[in-house]
């Protein structure tokens, strides 16, 4: 009988090798090559408790957890052991999870146990499309190479496609009953990686996809020239002032002529007013320059039917600096359209002709701006602030996208920053505002701050405060039941928030944190600008909905930004989230609908048409705009994303059809037609000449969720 401390199964597995193994902060990173990278989570408990802090040493871990657990990790070749240590009673089981990214639709493959399939192109009804007890867990790639899980006796395992719940991703996850008499585990993974197949064709297109706007052939490039002066030309628009805004408007509402935009308050709603003094709603494009077309090719070059030098005519389509590594089917493709290489300049021009027909009038986030172009043009733009992670401004650790107000360095870097690129932008009449950074996960804070160490700024501030507070350690233990021999030792220990002492803490503490943080970026940000307006951090839903976080924005910011997806708007929600910011002036700045049906492509907040993607559009824009207090949207992007994944991801990028334009450079004609009815009668609405559009399509109901 096998010991359930060793809890294996072997898998035999011809040409098996191990994969890379490491433990990080988010749980055991597994390295396989071109098939991707995964993260293996740590243990979690039924019932729960929670974790406090990762400790990583070399490839090993500790994780200790509320309640005084921990367990140990090890790593050995291919295999994890984990111990446990100082387990509460009660404890039934723990799991570890994998998630699993959506492009495995694209031919993949899973088997568990005996049972396997392959991974569902379409959401699968019911999302458990595996739910059995079992050892064994292999996953495969369209490309044929695999890799391979063996969990401990006992396990109960389930595959879940979490598009169920509008998350576009599989979820595999292990459960095996705790005993405390057997405390140690393991679990082994390998990976075959020999196995290549070909499924993209020389135009950046799935081979095995056919779709009305796939590319056949290089003639049909082509041909595309004279059909797209046709297509354009056919285009009817609306007369405008010179950026975008509506004639007349600003006379007839008493809007301010400042030579740059600003909001106002008007009539109860808020209005964004250009440089001329007219309404003006943000229609901007994220990703105006290429981005996510951009693929990573080294290491799966065998997957791909065409592939050039990094010299020569399709020079200009790999990723500057980055060699050969990251190249771009769309770029190539346009070079071969129009026989020239590419350049940003008169990418915009053709581009900001287009997508003017098509009722856009603005540039959006993740885009350079055309020196040139965008000024010949009066094209408005957003941009944001210098401070990223690359720009030497650091994070937090575990903490997505948040600086530390706290840390002297970090302030001092902002501000150099800040004086150096704000002052050759302060006066421009095209920038629209600065965003600050993009999802930043404030609701973190609470939960990372206090399992880091003394190394950080914002843990000794944390100890400080609860120092200043309760003066006695041992009146704060008694607070947060712990048992801290002085306030120093808190420094470099994860300490557990589990007492509505310690949650109230913590609570005032993101408020001070919040504060410092807001009035310190909008402090430095106007001692540079003070024509152009801040608009916000992008927030995701489980950040936005947080009335102290909404307050606090509300007292720096001049527009509140939210990267809002969604089937039907939730205009109660809007309301209340404008309402706790003090009533400022709100930017959905980023959305999309995908459709895989005839795109070619995987993923995204799917529907089943570009009609379909079109109509979506309508709805949000509208109902959203028609509430008075929404002042502009982003789409996200102009153009799809490569058909084997964005560039920065590697080998598990997203490779949704987000665009305005395929692969192929072709519009996708069906959704923009229903776009343009939205866009060029944008006015209309706002003005109070017309209703909202409401599609009616249970999905995308004002009450849908």
């Amino acid at each position: 009988m096998k010991s359930f401390l060793l809890g294996l199964i072997w898998l035999v597995c011809l040409t098996a090798s191990a994969a890379e193994l490491q433990s990080t902060g988010a749980g055991i990173e597994i390295s396989a090559g071109s098939l991707g990278s995964f993260t293996l989570t740590y243990p979690e408990f039924d019932p729960v408790h929670k974790q406090i802090e990762v400790k990583v040493v070399g490839a090993n871990a500790t994780v200790r957890y509320e309640g005084g657990a921990e367990c140990a990790v090890s790593i050995s070749k291919d295999e994890i052991e984990l111990t446990f240590k100082g387990m509460p009673e009660g404890v039934k089981s723990w799991k570890m999870s994998v998630l699993i990214d959506i492009g495995f639709a694209k031919g993949g493959e899973w088997k568990i146990a005996e049972k396997e399939g392959r991974f569902p192109a379409e959401k699968s009804t019911p999302p458990q499309f595996a739910s059995l007890n079992s050892t064994s867990f292999v996953l495969k790639n369209a490309q044929g190479q695999s890799l391979s899980f063996t969990t401990p006796d006992y396990s109960f395992q389930q595959l879940t496609d979490n598009r169920e719940w509008n998350w576009a991703i599989y979820n595999w996850y292990f459960m095996v009953p705790y005993n405390k008499d057997q405390p140690t585990a393991k679990i082994r993974i390998t990976s075959d990686l020999a196995a290549v197949a070909k499924l993209i064709d020389p135009f950046g297109q799935s081979l095995k996809d056919s779709f009305p706007n796939k590319l056949k052939n290089p003639e049909d490039l082509k041909a595309d020239v004279e059909a797209d002066k046709s297509y354009y030309a056919s285009i009817e628009t609306p007369k405008l002032d010179r950026f975008g805004g509506q004639l007349g408007s600003g006379e007839a509402l008493g809007l301010k002529k400042t030579g740059f935009f600003h909001v106002e308050q008007k009539q109860d709603k808020s209005w964004l007013v250009d440089p001329d003094g007219n309404a003006f709603f943000h229609l901007g494009i994220c990703g105006f320059a290429p981005s996510d077309d951009y693929t990573y090719v080294t290491g799966r070059e065998g997957i791909y039917e065409w592939l050039p030098k990094a010299e020569g005519e399709f020079a200009s389509a790999f990723r500057p600096g980055d060699g050969d590594a990251n190249f771009s089917f769309y770029l190539a493709n346009v070079i071969r359209k129009f026989g020239a290489p590419y350049d940003y300049e008169t990418h915009a021009t053709r581009m900001i002709e287009r997508v003017r027909k098509w009722g856009f009038n603005s540039i959006g986030a993740f885009s350079p701006t055309p020196e040139k172009t965008h000024v010949k043009a009066d094209f408005p733009y957003v941009t944001s602030l210098p401070i990223n992670a690359w720009e030497g401004v650091p994070r937090i650790p575990g903490v997505h996208e948040v600086w530390d107000p706290y840390d002297a360095a970090t302030a001092q870097k902002i501000a150099e920053n800040l004086a150096r690129e704000l002052p050759a932008r302060a006066n421009d009449p095209l920038l629209i505002g600065y965003f600050i950074v993009n999802e930043p996960r404030y609701d973190e804070i609470s939960l990372v701050v206090p399992s880091l160490t003394g190394k950080e700024a914002c843990k000794r501030r944390l100890v400080a405060v609860l120092k200043d507070k309760y003066h006695s350690v041992d009146v704060f233990n008694t607070a947060w039941q712990l048992k801290a021999a002085s306030f120093d030792e808190l420094i470099d220990v994860g300490l557990a928030v589990t007492t509505d002492a310690a949650k109230a803490d913590m609570k005032a503490y993101v408020n001070a944190f919040m504060e410092t943080y807001f009035a310190q970026i909008e402090k430095l940000f106007r001692q540079h600008d003070t024509n152009h307006m801040l608009i916000g951090s992008r927030l995701q839903p489980v950040t936005i909905n947080d009335e102290q976080l909404c307050r606090m924005m509300g007292r720096h910011l001049d527009v509140v930004s939210y990267n809002y997806y969604t089937m039907g708007v939730d205009t109660a929600a809007l309301k209340r989230f404008h309402e706790w910011t003090g009533n400022k002036p709100m930017m959905l700045s980023e959305f999309f609908w995908a459709s895989p049906k005839d795109s070619g492509l995987v993923g995204g907040r799917e529907v089943s048409s570009q009609q379909e993607r079109g109509l979506a559009y309508r709805n949000y824009v509208e109902q959203s705009a028609a509430l008075g207090f929404v002042i502009g949207i982003e789409w996200f992007t102009l153009i799809d994303q490569a058909t084997t994944g964005r560039w920065f991801s590697k080998y598990n990028g997203e490779s949704y059809n987000t665009g305005l334009v395929s692969v192929a450079d072709r519009p996708w004609k069906d959704m923009l037609a229903e776009m343009m009815k939205t866009n060029h009668n944008i006015y209309d609405l706002l003005l109070g000449k017309r209703p909202p559009f409401a599609w009616d399509d249970p999905r995308f109901r004002a009450e849908a969720k």
